[in-house]
Protein backbone atom coordinates (compact mmCIF):
# COMPACT_ATOMS: atom_id res chain seq x y z
CA UNK A 1 0.00 0.00 0.00
CA UNK A 2 2.91 2.32 0.61
CA UNK A 3 4.37 2.05 -2.09
CA UNK A 4 0.93 2.73 -4.38
CA UNK A 5 0.79 5.73 -2.21
CA UNK A 6 4.03 6.64 -3.52
CA UNK A 7 4.14 5.97 -7.10
CA UNK A 8 0.27 7.78 -6.84
CA UNK A 9 2.24 10.82 -5.69
CA UNK A 10 4.81 10.91 -7.62
CA UNK A 11 2.18 10.73 -10.85
CA UNK A 12 0.21 13.81 -9.59
CA UNK A 13 3.12 15.70 -9.12
CA UNK A 14 4.48 14.95 -12.74
CA UNK A 15 1.20 15.85 -14.06
CA UNK A 16 0.73 19.14 -12.37
CA UNK A 17 0.32 21.94 -14.15
CA UNK A 18 0.86 25.90 -13.57
CA UNK A 19 -1.63 27.12 -11.18
CA UNK A 20 -2.45 30.94 -11.22
CA UNK A 21 -3.29 33.05 -7.87
CA UNK A 22 -5.22 36.33 -7.66
CA UNK A 23 -4.20 38.42 -4.43
CA UNK A 24 -6.75 40.25 -3.32
CA UNK A 25 -4.73 41.98 -0.50
CA UNK A 26 -1.38 42.50 0.27
CA UNK A 27 -1.82 41.66 4.08
CA UNK A 28 0.23 43.11 6.70
CA UNK A 29 2.56 46.03 5.64
CA UNK A 30 6.22 44.86 7.48
CA UNK A 31 7.67 47.88 9.62
CA UNK A 32 10.66 48.97 8.20
CA UNK A 33 12.28 49.27 11.59
CA UNK A 34 12.79 44.82 12.18
CA UNK A 35 15.88 44.53 11.40
CA UNK A 36 19.19 47.07 12.28
CA UNK A 37 22.16 46.99 14.64
CA UNK A 38 22.66 46.88 18.56
CA UNK A 39 25.96 48.84 19.50
CA UNK A 40 28.23 48.72 23.25
CA UNK A 41 31.38 48.68 23.64
CA UNK A 42 31.80 45.21 24.75
CA UNK A 43 35.25 42.75 23.47
CA UNK A 44 36.68 46.44 22.76
CA UNK A 45 33.67 46.67 19.78
CA UNK A 46 34.30 50.24 20.17
CA UNK A 47 37.36 51.25 21.20
CA UNK A 48 40.17 48.62 19.57
CA UNK A 49 37.17 48.13 17.43
CA UNK A 50 34.60 50.23 15.01
CA UNK A 51 36.52 53.52 16.76
CA UNK A 52 39.17 53.87 14.07
CA UNK A 53 41.75 55.18 16.56
CA UNK A 54 44.93 52.70 16.65
CA UNK A 55 46.65 53.82 20.14
CA UNK A 56 45.35 52.08 23.24
CA UNK A 57 45.49 53.85 26.65
CA UNK A 58 46.24 57.27 24.73
CA UNK A 59 45.57 59.51 27.55
CA UNK A 60 46.00 57.49 30.77
CA UNK A 61 42.22 57.56 31.42
CA UNK A 62 41.45 55.94 34.83
CA UNK A 63 38.72 56.60 38.01
CA UNK A 64 39.25 53.96 41.35
CA UNK A 65 37.20 51.19 39.14
CA UNK A 66 39.97 51.16 36.37
CA UNK A 67 42.83 53.11 37.72
CA UNK A 68 45.39 54.96 35.59
CA UNK A 69 48.32 53.10 34.43
CA UNK A 70 50.68 52.67 32.17
CA UNK A 71 49.44 49.66 30.28
CA UNK A 72 50.74 48.99 26.15
CA UNK A 73 53.25 51.57 26.47
CA UNK A 74 56.79 50.86 27.11
CA UNK A 75 60.62 52.38 27.43
CA UNK A 76 63.12 52.55 25.32
CA UNK A 77 66.89 53.36 24.91
CA UNK A 78 67.52 53.29 28.58
CA UNK A 79 63.92 55.81 29.23
CA UNK A 80 61.70 55.50 32.44
CA UNK A 81 58.13 56.44 31.76
CA UNK A 82 55.50 57.74 35.06
CA UNK A 83 52.15 59.01 35.27
CA UNK A 84 52.35 62.24 36.58
CA UNK A 85 48.90 64.45 37.48
CA UNK A 86 50.78 67.85 37.32
CA UNK A 87 49.37 71.22 38.80
CA UNK A 88 48.84 72.25 35.39
CA UNK A 89 47.24 69.39 33.54
CA UNK A 90 45.87 69.21 29.84
CA UNK A 91 42.64 69.36 31.09
CA UNK A 92 40.20 68.95 33.80
CA UNK A 93 39.08 65.46 32.22
CA UNK A 94 42.71 64.39 31.08
CA UNK A 95 44.80 65.52 34.93
CA UNK A 96 47.08 62.03 34.12
CA UNK A 97 50.29 62.34 31.64
CA UNK A 98 52.91 59.90 31.05
CA UNK A 99 56.64 61.37 32.16
CA UNK A 100 59.18 60.86 29.47
CA UNK A 101 62.86 60.85 31.11
CA UNK A 102 66.69 60.38 29.41
CA UNK A 103 65.01 58.40 26.28
CA UNK A 104 62.24 57.64 23.82
CA UNK A 105 59.46 55.06 24.58
CA UNK A 106 56.84 53.13 22.09
CA UNK A 107 52.89 51.79 22.08
CA UNK A 108 51.64 47.87 20.78
CA UNK A 109 48.78 49.83 20.65
CA UNK A 110 45.86 47.51 19.90
CA UNK A 111 47.21 44.09 19.37
CA UNK A 112 49.59 45.60 16.98
CA UNK A 113 49.01 48.25 14.53
CA UNK A 114 48.21 47.22 10.87
CA UNK A 115 50.45 49.25 8.07
CA UNK A 116 48.98 49.40 4.85
CA UNK A 117 50.57 51.32 2.19
CA UNK A 118 47.88 52.68 0.66
CA UNK A 119 47.13 54.27 3.71
CA UNK A 120 47.25 58.06 5.32
CA UNK A 121 47.83 57.81 8.64
CA UNK A 122 47.00 60.84 11.18
CA UNK A 123 48.24 61.47 14.23
CA UNK A 124 48.68 63.97 17.36
CA UNK A 125 50.18 64.28 20.64
CA UNK A 126 50.51 66.78 23.61
CA UNK A 127 53.80 67.66 25.43
CA UNK A 128 54.75 69.72 28.18
CA UNK A 129 58.37 71.01 29.27
CA UNK A 130 61.11 72.02 27.71
CA UNK A 131 62.44 70.24 24.92
CA UNK A 132 64.09 71.73 21.15
CA UNK A 133 64.15 69.47 18.57
CA UNK A 134 62.65 66.98 16.61
CA UNK A 135 60.25 63.84 18.03
CA UNK A 136 60.38 61.16 15.59
CA UNK A 137 57.17 58.90 15.49
CA UNK A 138 57.45 55.74 13.16
CA UNK A 139 55.40 52.39 12.70
CA UNK A 140 58.39 49.73 13.49
CA UNK A 141 58.13 45.91 12.72
CA UNK A 142 58.32 43.85 16.28
CA UNK A 143 59.67 40.76 14.24
CA UNK A 144 62.21 42.33 11.49
CA UNK A 145 62.97 45.76 12.86
CA UNK A 146 61.79 47.19 9.43
CA UNK A 147 60.55 51.10 9.75
CA UNK A 148 57.19 50.83 7.87
CA UNK A 149 56.66 54.63 8.05
CA UNK A 150 58.18 57.71 9.95
CA UNK A 151 57.68 61.12 10.48
CA UNK A 152 59.62 63.85 12.16
CA UNK A 153 57.80 66.37 14.68
CA UNK A 154 60.07 69.49 14.73
CA UNK A 155 58.69 70.79 18.56
CA UNK A 156 59.39 74.31 20.62
CA UNK A 157 58.31 73.22 23.84
CA UNK A 158 58.59 75.84 26.14
CA UNK A 159 58.30 74.89 29.76
CA UNK A 160 54.91 74.27 32.09
CA UNK A 161 52.47 74.90 28.45
CA UNK A 162 50.67 72.31 26.92
CA UNK A 163 51.28 72.36 23.17
CA UNK A 164 49.79 69.76 20.54
CA UNK A 165 51.88 68.95 17.20
CA UNK A 166 50.27 66.90 14.42
CA UNK A 167 51.64 64.51 11.89
CA UNK A 168 51.30 62.28 9.12
CA UNK A 169 52.89 59.43 7.44
CA UNK A 170 51.91 56.89 4.74
CA UNK A 171 53.71 53.44 4.88
CA UNK A 172 56.35 52.25 2.02
CA UNK A 173 55.05 48.96 2.17
CA UNK A 174 52.58 46.76 3.44
CA UNK A 175 53.35 44.85 6.49
CA UNK A 176 52.50 40.97 7.06
CA UNK A 177 50.99 40.85 10.09
CA UNK A 178 50.25 43.46 12.99
CA UNK A 179 53.11 42.76 15.04
CA UNK A 180 54.26 46.23 15.19
CA UNK A 181 54.82 49.30 17.41
CA UNK A 182 54.32 52.99 17.19
CA UNK A 183 57.76 54.29 18.19
CA UNK A 184 58.02 58.34 19.60
CA UNK A 185 62.12 58.62 19.69
CA UNK A 186 63.71 62.19 20.41
CA UNK A 187 67.70 63.21 21.03
CA UNK A 188 68.57 63.36 24.60
CA UNK A 189 70.36 66.58 24.03
CA UNK A 190 67.22 68.62 22.99
CA UNK A 191 65.62 67.36 26.21
CA UNK A 192 65.85 69.80 29.55
CA UNK A 193 64.29 68.15 32.20
CA UNK A 194 61.41 65.83 32.36
CA UNK A 195 58.85 65.54 29.30
CA UNK A 196 55.17 65.10 29.67
CA UNK A 197 52.77 63.58 26.97
CA UNK A 198 49.34 63.04 26.68
CA UNK A 199 46.67 62.32 24.14
CA UNK A 200 48.94 60.25 21.96
CA UNK A 201 47.00 59.50 19.34
CA UNK A 202 46.77 57.67 15.25
CA UNK A 203 44.00 56.89 13.20
CA UNK A 204 44.28 55.51 9.62
CA UNK A 205 41.51 56.55 6.87
CA UNK A 206 38.15 56.70 8.17
CA UNK A 207 34.67 55.55 6.80
CA UNK A 208 33.56 58.94 4.66
CA UNK A 209 36.67 60.79 5.70
CA UNK A 210 35.29 61.29 9.45
CA UNK A 211 37.67 63.24 11.75
CA UNK A 212 37.48 61.11 14.86
CA UNK A 213 35.94 58.48 12.66
CA UNK A 214 35.14 54.93 12.28
CA UNK A 215 37.09 52.26 10.61
CA UNK A 216 36.12 51.29 6.76
CA UNK A 217 36.36 47.64 6.68
CA UNK A 218 33.94 47.25 9.80
CA UNK A 219 31.45 50.26 8.51
CA UNK A 220 31.34 48.56 4.72
CA UNK A 221 30.77 44.70 6.32
CA UNK A 222 27.87 47.02 8.36
CA UNK A 223 26.69 48.49 5.55
CA UNK A 224 26.48 45.39 3.35
CA UNK A 225 24.09 44.38 6.14
CA UNK A 226 21.82 47.05 5.22
CA UNK A 227 20.48 47.38 8.67
CA UNK A 228 17.55 49.67 9.37
CA UNK A 229 17.93 50.94 12.52
CA UNK A 230 20.53 51.35 15.25
CA UNK A 231 20.13 51.13 18.78
CA UNK A 232 22.48 53.06 21.26
CA UNK A 233 24.26 53.62 23.13
CA UNK A 234 24.64 50.23 24.23
CA UNK A 235 22.67 47.96 27.15
CA UNK A 236 24.81 47.55 30.29
CA UNK A 237 27.26 50.19 28.94
CA UNK A 238 24.47 52.57 28.71
CA UNK A 239 23.89 51.56 33.23
CA UNK A 240 26.93 51.41 34.45
CA UNK A 241 28.19 49.07 37.04
CA UNK A 242 27.71 51.80 40.77
CA UNK A 243 27.34 55.14 41.41
CA UNK A 244 28.53 57.52 40.00
CA UNK A 245 29.16 55.97 36.59
CA UNK A 246 26.83 55.47 33.49
CA UNK A 247 27.05 56.56 30.42
CA UNK A 248 26.64 60.52 30.57
CA UNK A 249 26.25 61.59 27.09
CA UNK A 250 27.36 65.21 28.01
CA UNK A 251 30.88 64.05 28.93
CA UNK A 252 30.87 62.43 25.65
CA UNK A 253 30.53 66.02 23.21
CA UNK A 254 33.50 68.53 21.87
CA UNK A 255 37.56 68.05 21.70
CA UNK A 256 38.54 64.95 22.80
CA UNK A 257 41.02 66.59 25.33
CA UNK A 258 37.60 67.09 26.86
CA UNK A 259 35.88 63.34 27.40
CA UNK A 260 37.22 62.14 31.03
CA UNK A 261 36.33 58.32 29.41
CA UNK A 262 33.83 55.92 31.57
CA UNK A 263 34.72 52.70 33.38
CA UNK A 264 32.68 50.55 31.07
CA UNK A 265 30.45 47.29 32.57
CA UNK A 266 32.90 44.88 30.17
CA UNK A 267 35.98 44.77 32.02
CA UNK A 268 37.94 48.03 30.86
CA UNK A 269 37.83 51.61 30.62
CA UNK A 270 35.91 53.12 27.89
CA UNK A 271 38.09 56.53 26.33
CA UNK A 272 34.88 57.85 24.97
CA UNK A 273 36.12 58.82 21.60
CA UNK A 274 32.71 57.27 20.08
CA UNK A 275 30.36 59.88 21.85
CA UNK A 276 26.93 60.84 20.97
CA UNK A 277 27.66 62.83 18.02
CA UNK A 278 29.49 59.67 16.97
CA UNK A 279 27.25 57.27 16.75
CA UNK A 280 24.54 59.61 15.14
CA UNK A 281 27.00 59.94 12.49
CA UNK A 282 27.46 56.21 12.34
CA UNK A 283 23.63 56.04 12.12
CA UNK A 284 23.62 58.59 9.57
CA UNK A 285 26.51 57.59 7.75
CA UNK A 286 24.88 54.04 7.00
CA UNK A 287 21.25 54.97 6.48
CA UNK A 288 20.03 53.86 9.97
CA UNK A 289 16.88 55.01 12.31
CA UNK A 290 18.46 55.93 15.13
CA UNK A 291 16.48 54.30 18.43
CA UNK A 292 18.07 56.20 21.14
CA UNK A 293 18.40 54.32 24.70
CA UNK A 294 18.21 56.88 27.92
CA UNK A 295 19.89 56.01 30.93
CA UNK A 296 16.54 55.57 33.54
CA UNK A 297 18.12 55.69 36.87
CA UNK A 298 19.58 52.11 37.74
CA UNK A 299 22.86 50.67 38.16
CA UNK A 300 23.77 47.32 37.61
CA UNK A 301 24.61 46.60 40.84
CA UNK A 302 21.22 47.02 42.28
CA UNK A 303 20.94 50.61 43.10
CA UNK A 304 18.32 52.95 42.16
CA UNK A 305 17.85 56.66 42.20
CA UNK A 306 14.96 57.41 44.50
CA UNK A 307 11.95 59.19 43.34
CA UNK A 308 13.05 62.79 45.02
CA UNK A 309 16.44 62.29 43.31
CA UNK A 310 15.42 61.55 39.87
CA UNK A 311 14.60 64.56 38.29
CA UNK A 312 17.52 66.03 37.43
CA UNK A 313 18.36 62.50 35.37
CA UNK A 314 14.95 62.88 33.31
CA UNK A 315 16.01 66.59 32.75
CA UNK A 316 19.17 65.50 31.32
CA UNK A 317 17.54 63.14 29.12
CA UNK A 318 15.39 65.94 27.91
CA UNK A 319 18.80 68.29 27.18
CA UNK A 320 19.88 65.05 25.20
CA UNK A 321 16.60 65.41 23.06
CA UNK A 322 17.04 69.32 22.59
CA UNK A 323 20.73 68.56 21.82
CA UNK A 324 19.85 66.06 19.05
CA UNK A 325 16.65 67.54 17.54
CA UNK A 326 16.62 71.09 19.09
CA UNK A 327 16.38 74.24 16.94
CA UNK A 328 19.66 76.13 17.31
CA UNK A 329 17.75 78.82 19.43
CA UNK A 330 17.70 76.19 22.16
CA UNK A 331 20.36 76.18 24.60
CA UNK A 332 21.28 72.60 23.66
CA UNK A 333 20.72 72.95 20.29
CA UNK A 334 22.93 75.56 19.94
CA UNK A 335 25.41 73.83 21.67
CA UNK A 336 25.18 70.73 18.33
CA UNK A 337 25.75 74.23 15.99
CA UNK A 338 28.71 75.00 17.98
CA UNK A 339 30.22 71.67 17.40
CA UNK A 340 29.63 72.31 13.74
CA UNK A 341 26.12 70.38 13.17
CA UNK A 342 23.75 73.09 12.97
CA UNK A 343 20.75 70.93 11.48
CA UNK A 344 19.28 68.42 13.58
CA UNK A 345 18.83 65.05 13.81
CA UNK A 346 15.73 63.06 13.64
CA UNK A 347 14.85 60.86 16.82
CA UNK A 348 11.26 58.87 16.64
CA UNK A 349 11.84 56.24 18.96
CA UNK A 350 13.45 56.30 22.61
CA UNK A 351 13.98 53.41 25.13
CA UNK A 352 13.89 54.19 28.48
CA UNK A 353 16.16 52.29 30.33
CA UNK A 354 17.91 48.67 29.59
CA UNK A 355 16.55 45.52 31.05
CA UNK A 356 15.42 47.47 34.02
CA UNK A 357 13.39 44.26 35.28
CA UNK A 358 17.11 43.49 35.96
CA UNK A 359 19.33 44.23 38.96
CA UNK A 360 16.83 44.74 41.52
CA UNK A 361 15.54 47.25 39.24
CA UNK A 362 12.06 46.03 38.02
CA UNK A 363 9.95 47.41 40.90
CA UNK A 364 10.69 50.94 40.89
CA UNK A 365 11.00 51.57 36.95
CA UNK A 366 7.02 50.40 37.61
CA UNK A 367 6.27 52.41 40.37
CA UNK A 368 7.71 55.73 39.49
CA UNK A 369 10.93 55.64 37.29
CA UNK A 370 9.13 54.74 34.11
CA UNK A 371 6.44 56.97 34.52
CA UNK A 372 8.65 60.17 35.11
CA UNK A 373 10.50 59.95 32.07
CA UNK A 374 7.42 58.58 29.87
CA UNK A 375 5.41 61.81 30.81
CA UNK A 376 8.16 64.07 30.70
CA UNK A 377 9.30 62.95 26.94
CA UNK A 378 5.62 62.71 25.78
CA UNK A 379 4.97 66.54 26.81
CA UNK A 380 8.03 67.99 25.22
CA UNK A 381 8.33 65.37 22.17
CA UNK A 382 4.48 63.90 22.14
CA UNK A 383 5.36 62.11 18.34
CA UNK A 384 7.94 60.21 19.73
CA UNK A 385 7.09 56.73 20.48
CA UNK A 386 8.65 55.71 24.11
CA UNK A 387 10.00 51.85 24.26
CA UNK A 388 9.70 49.96 27.46
CA UNK A 389 12.11 47.62 28.76
CA UNK A 390 10.90 44.04 29.54
CA UNK A 391 8.86 43.46 32.86
CA UNK A 392 7.90 40.80 34.77
CA UNK A 393 5.25 38.37 32.94
CA UNK A 394 2.91 39.15 36.04
CA UNK A 395 2.88 42.67 35.30
CA UNK A 396 0.04 43.75 33.00
CA UNK A 397 0.70 47.07 32.33
CA UNK A 398 2.43 49.99 33.40
CA UNK A 399 0.55 52.42 34.96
Amino acid sequence: MMLKSLLSVSALAAAAGAVTFNVGSSGNATAPTQYGIMFEDINNSGDGGVYAELVQNRAFQGNEIFPSNLWWWHPIGGAHLSLKKLSNPLSDALPTSMQVKAGSGDTIGFWGFPVKADWQYNGSFYINGRFDGNVDVSLVSNTTGDTYASASVDVASKGNAWTQYHYTFQPTSDAPDSNNTLRFTMPASGVKGPLNFNLLSLFPPTYNDRPNGNRIDLMEAMAGMKPSLFRLPGGNNLEGNQPPYYWDWKKTLGPLENRPGYPGTWGYQNTDGLGLVEYMLWAQDLGMEPILDVWAGLYLNGTHVAKSDLQPYVDDALDELEFLTGDVSTPWGSRRAELGYPDPWPIRFVEIGNEDSLSMGGHTYRQYRFDMFYHAIKAKYPNITIIARRIHPHWKELD
